[in-house]
């Protein structure tokens, strides 16, 4: 077989399970992998804001707080902006790290009801 055809093979290969994982979604805290879910200082026992940030700057990285457990979220470039924050993401799962394909915020506050 020529290397161009193996390649071609491999190459498909990666394709066709790339189509058979569909995105999932998932909706949870941003936190971070050091402190997970121990570092609510809030009354809401929601994730501190300053905590989360200044551990990532100590090298733990951004992480979704997702029921009982944490997932490292990649690329943490997409998360920085989301700290602390409730947020609805979809992406890909793989070895506890989620690959995020979106993320948005998750408004705190429900919409005021419209009034008679």
């Amino acid at each position: 077989m020529s290397a161009r055809v193996a390649i071609t093979f491999l190459l498909a290969a990666v394709f066709v399970n790339d189509v058979q994982t569909s995105a999932k979604a998932w909706d949870g805290f941003i936190t971070d992998t050091h402190c997970g879910t121990n570092c609510q200082r809030t009354s809401a026992m929601t994730p501190d804001r300053a905590c989360v940030r200044s551990c990532v700057r100590k090298g733990s990285k951004y992480g979704l707080w997702y029921e009982n457990h944490v997932y490292a979220l990649e690329p943490q470039s997409e998360v920085s902006r989301f700290a602390a924050e409730k947020v609805h993401i979809v992406g890909y799962l793989s070895n506890d790290v989620i690959t995020i394909r979106s993320i948005t915020p998750i408004s705190a506050t429900p919409a005021a009801e419209t009034r008679r």
